[in-house]
C-alpha cells in the first residue's frame, strides 16, 4: 500500500483539497517529525553497523563521448556510528573508495580520488537528509516555497502531501519556464515515504525500527522522466564491539572540503559566480531541469538532463555546463564538491 501511495504523487501533483484549519506553519513540524524519526544520527541514539548494496543507473546525458557519461554500476556503503564524534564511513563504487572517520584524533579522509561520483552523493543525500534542512530550519532558504498541505487517501490509505515550487535568488534572471517543484509525501504517522525534490523522485519504502528511529530498508530514486537513477538495500544491526582502530587513519584531520557528506547550498560558498556566468546561456531557448556536480577543481561533471517538457531538448544546453572552467565552490574558504540542480 505505501508503495502504492508513493506512486501517486507525481500524477497527484495537479490535485487541490481544502486542509483543514493549521498553525501558521504546520509544514515544519512534518518536516521536524519526519526528520527526527529517521535520524540515527543524534546525540544519545544507538550505536549502529549499515551496510548498503546499492546500483547506479546512467541517466539522460544527450551524448556519445565516453567522458559525458554518468558513472554507474554497483556499490556498497558501510557505516559504523557509536557517537556523534566517533563513527567510520567507507564507499566502493566502480573504481572509487573512500573512508572517512570521526575520532578523538578529529576527522579524517583518505580517498582514491578527490571526486564523489554523483550517484554516490545521490544515495548520501537520501540516507542522511532524507529531509533538506531548510526546510525546518526555513531561514536557511535561498527562498520559501510556499508551501501547502493537502489531506487525501488511496486504496483505504490516508495520506498528507506538502508541496510548493520556489525560484531562488540566484536564478533570478534566467527565464522560468519549469517550476522548481517541492513535495513530500506522508502517512498520518508521520512517516515520510517519497519525496520530490526538483527533478529527482526518491522513494522510503518497507522500514524496519532500529533504536526508536524509522530505517527504510529500500530507496528508489527515479528522474522526472520516471527513469531509475538508484536503488539501494538497506540492512541495519547493532554496532557490538568495535576496535578503536577501525576509527583511526593515518595523516593529518582532513580539510573542510575532503569530505564524503553531500553539502548544500546553505553551506557552501561561491554559488553565486558559478552560476552567473553561464546559467542564461544554458536556458535559451531550453526548457527543462538538470543536475550536474561541481566539482573542487572549478569543473562541472556528470551533467545530465532529470526533466523537459519537450521531446527534442538539445544537447547543447548541458554542452554549456560541461564546458564550464572557472572557480570551484567553497567551504570555509576551502574548495568543495556539491551537486546543484536548476530549472529553467
Amino acid at each position: 500500500m505505501k508503495r502504492h501511495l508513493a506512486a501517486l504523487l507525481i500524477a497527484m501533483l495537479g490535485y487541490t483539497a481544502a486542509a483543514g484549519k493549521e498553525p501558521k506553519t504546520p509544514w515544519i513540524q512534518w518536516f521536524q517529525r519526519a526528520a527526527d524519526q529517521m535520524n540515527l544520527r543524534a546525540y544519545g541514539s544507538a550505536p549502529f553497523h549499515m551496510k548498503v548494496a546499492f546500483h547506479g543507473f546512467p541517466g539522460v546525458v544527450l551524448s556519445q563521448k565516453k567522458s559525458d557519461q554518468i558513472i554507474f554500476g554497483d556499490g556498497t556503503y558501510e557505516e559504523t556510528w557509536i557517537t556523534p564524534t566517533q563513527w567510520r564511513r567507507e564507499v566502493t563504487f566502480g573504481s572509487y573508495h573512500a573512508i572517512e572517520v570521526e575520532s578523538q584524533a578529529g576527522r579524517k579522509m583518505q580517498a582514491n580520488s578527490d571526486y564523489e561520483p554523483s550517484r554516490v552523493l545521490m544515495l548520501l543525500e537520501a540516507l542522511l537528509y532524507p529531509v533538506p534542512r531548510q526546510w525546518y530550519s526555513p531561514s536557511l532558504a535561498d527562498e520559501h516555497p510556499g508551501w501547502k498541505i493537502e489531506n487525501g487517501a488511496a486504496g483505504g490509505q490516508s495520506y498528507v502531501k506538502i508541496s510548493g515550487s520556489d525560484v531562488p535568488k540566484i536564478l533570478l534572471d534566467a527565464p522560468q519556464n519549469v517550476p522548481r517543484l517541492h513535495a513530500y509525501l506522508f502517512l498520518p504517522s508521520g512517516e515520510l515515504i517519497q519525496s520530490i525534490e526538483i527533478g529527482v523522485v526518491t522513494d522510503w519504502t518497507e522500514p524496519t525500527t532500529f533504536g526508536g528511529k524509522l530505517v527504510p530498508q529500500h530507496i528508489r530514486i527515479q528522474s522526472g522522466f520516471q527513469q531509475d537513477l538508484l536503488t539501494a538495500d538497506v540492512k541495519i544491526e547493532p554496532a557490538g564491539t568495535v576496535s578503536v582502530a577501525a576509527f583511526t587513519l593515518p595523516g593529518d584531520p582532513a580539510e573542510p572540503g575532503m569530505t564524503i557528506r553531500p553539502l548544500h547550498r546553505y553551506e557552501v560558498g561561491g554559488l553565486g559566480a558559478i552560476s552567473g556566468s553561464y546559467i542564461g546561456s544554458a536556458a535559451e531557448n531550453h526548457y527543462g531541469v538538470t543536475r550536474a556536480v561541481a566539482a573542487r577543481d572549478g569543473t562541472f561533471r556528470e551533467v545530465e538532463l532529470l526533466y523537459s517538457p519537450e521531446a527534442g531538448f538539445s544537447p547543447a544546453a548541458l554542452d554549456v555546463t560541461r564546458k564550464y572552467r572557472g572557480a570551484s565552490p567553497t567551504i570555509d574558504k576551502n574548495p568543495c564538491e556539491i551537486a546543484l540542480w536548476w530549472a529553467y
